[in-house]
């Protein structure tokens, strides 16, 4: 018995010893595999740093940055062409200092690299010759109205001088680009080296851990399975619970009645019902047009009403067996800002290139045919290409303040105003463009006081108005401004005869890019920012701009002021008819 008894301790002495000996093994495995993969993951952080962050990611931005600075160069060069205004030029100055730095950081980065500096060479030969272009333009602009002549002559070389630069820049980007991507194949191979010797020492420990597991009793090896998979599924239950309350689509689980199993925190938000109300509910019941959203769940963007308000949602549908998931990502944001975008390309593209059309042609004939053109026909080409580009540069300030709007960094500068007269201004100047068939008219009351408001911004906004009124009246008519002025407030309407503005589209008129005729079938342009930009500056100036229209019966446009206290004194104006 005892001979026994001592066999079987020794037996389990030895299994001890064994279980010991390859537990302490198993150690050092997971320790050595500890040890490749921080040297693994060391490596390729410092390849990462040493290629990336010092090289790869300052030749791309540099090589991006190149490019941007003599757009810089060029726009600063065109906006002195336009105004004549030496200040303009400070982003031709300051591009020009920028294209340096970026060349010299360029020779820097690829001096281990002869072929990105064979490709760098000719991209500084391209930009010394635009410098000196932009220089000759710059010189011929200031030596007055023939040197302009001469510059806006010489655009289309200046141009090609461009194209060239952008293609030769363009190859070189696409150089660094095979550099970044043989730059990748090389971490590639250093990550495969490194996962291969982390799986062939985690294998070798998987060998033991399933001897170790063999050999453990199968009853205290049962007992703390269950306790672990029972640990397991509780936590993955309360992970889950608490992952679906933070999510920021809409999840909803239905079972195969469509029945809501699971309403999360983003579903209550998005249909405006509460998860105790909807467990259990049929989804139809819900919203009814639940069944049309499962059919469409392929990924596009799909249209529906919740609570009278469109929304645009991405839907994707996961089925599992005895029910399904599915998810709603509310896209209305996404949706609006790609609609603007295409708005804005489509109007700019339009706007711009119908007066530079005008230009350009205006200029051909003034360069082919100069022997041929009498003295009239000579100064009606000028005065086109003038006025043309008023056009231009109405547009890019449209533009710029539509920035500043957006950016809130529109100011305001308040001072005394004459009205009345700001209203005879406006449309003395509107009269010389307006055609035969349309009356300018301007009603004041017999007396008017100052008002206290940004007199060039008020302005901006009756031509804005006024134009408005003209591009919108092609059969003619009679174009009123009138002027009300009550002890707490000053009124401004613009009444015209023209085509007028459904009901329906009354609210929209004041959206960005948004224009009444977008396909122009009565041949009425405009960059759909007027309205806007009117309605954003009536509104700093503590006004109000509203419109009351009918289709085919004119429309009337209302300026409401708030009027402050001043200590300027009333004075008398007469009426006033144009």
């Amino acid at each position: 018995m005892r001979w026994r008894i001592g066999k079987e301790l020794e037996r389990a002495v030895a299994a001890k010893r064994r279980v010991q000996i390859a537990l302490a093994v198993l150690i050092l495995l997971l320790g050595a595999l500890l040890a490749t993969g921080v040297y693994s993951t060391f490596a390729l952080y410092r390849s990462a740093e040493d290629r990336y962050i010092h090289t790869l990611f300052p030749l791309k931005t540099h090589s991006q940055d190149l490019i941007l600075q003599m757009v810089n160069e060029e726009t600063g060069v065109r906006g002195y062409m336009l105004t004549s205004d030496r200040r303009t030029l400070q982003p031709y100055f300051l591009g020009r200092k920028n294209v340096l730095t970026d060349l010299a950081k360029l020779s820097q980065l690829t001096a281990s690299r002869p072929g990105l500096q064979v490709e760098l060479k000719p991209i500084r030969y391209e930009i010394r010759a635009l410098d000196g272009y932009f220089d000759r333009q710059i010189t011929f602009v200031a030596d007055g109205q023939l040197g302009e002549q001469r510059a806006r002559t010489d655009v289309l070389g200046g141009q090609r001088l461009f194209d060239r630069f952008r293609v030769n820049s363009q190859s070189l980007s696409a150089s660094i680009t095979a550099f970044v991507d043989q730059t990748r194949s090389d971490e590639r191979r250093t990550l495969t080296r490194a996962i291969g010797l982390l799986a062939a020492s985690g294998l070798f420990a998987l060998v033991i851990a399933i001897f170790l597991l063999r050999r453990v009793p199968e009853r205290l090896r049962s007992l703390y399975s269950d306790e672990e998979q029972a640990r397991i599924r509780a936590e993955h239950g309360a992970n889950a619970s608490r992952a679906l309350a933070h999510v920021s689509d809409a999840v909803v689980m239905l079972d195969d009645g469509s029945r809501v199993l699971s309403w999360n925190n983003a579903a209550e938000e998005l249909f405006g019902v509460p998860a105790e109300a909807a467990l259990g509910r049929p989804a139809g019941s819900i919203f009814p047009e639940f069944g049309v959203l499962i059919e469409r769940s392929g990924g596009e963007l799909t249209p529906v009403r919740i609570g009278g308000e469109e929304r645009w949602l991405a839907i994707s549908l996961s089925r599992f067996d005895g029910g399904r998931v599915v998810t709603l990502r509310d896209a209305t944001s996404e949706h609006v800002l790609e609609r603007a975008r295409a708005d804005f390309v489509t109007t700019a593209s339009h706007e711009l290139r119908t007066p530079l059309t005008a230009v350009y042609g205006s200029i051909r004939t003034l360069i082919d045919r100069e022997d041929e053109l009498s003295e009239p026909v000579r100064q009606r080409l000028l005065k086109m290409i003038e006025q043309e580009s008023e056009h231009l540069a109405q547009i890019v300030d449209q533009l710029l303040v539509t920035a500043q709007i957006d950016r809130g960094r529109l100011r305001m500068e308040e001072r005394d105003c004459n009205v009345a007269e700001l209203c005879a201004s406006v449309l003395e100047a509107a009269d010389s463009r307006k055609p035969e068939s349309i009356r300018l008219e301007l009603v004041a009351p017999p007396t008017t006081r100052p008002l206290r408001c940004d007199p060039p911004r008020l302005k901006q906004v009756l031509v804005n108005l006024v134009e408005n009124a003209i591009k919108y009246s092609p059969e003619g008519g009679r174009i009123e401004v009138r002027i009300a002025d009550t002890p707490d407030r000053l009124r401004i309407d613009v009444e015209d005869e023209g085509l007028g503005i459904p009901p329906s589209e009354q609210a929209r008129i004041f959206e960005k890019f948004y224009r009444l005729d977008a396909e122009m079938t009565r041949g009425v342009g405009g960059s759909g920012l007027g309205l806007y930009i009117s309605r954003e500056i009536v509104e700093q100036m503590g006004g109000l701009l509203s419109v009351r229209s009918r289709r085919g019966a004119g429309s009337t446009f209302t300026v409401t002021l708030p009027r402050a206290l001043s200590g300027a004194q009333p004075r008398a104006d007469a009426l006033v008819r144009t």
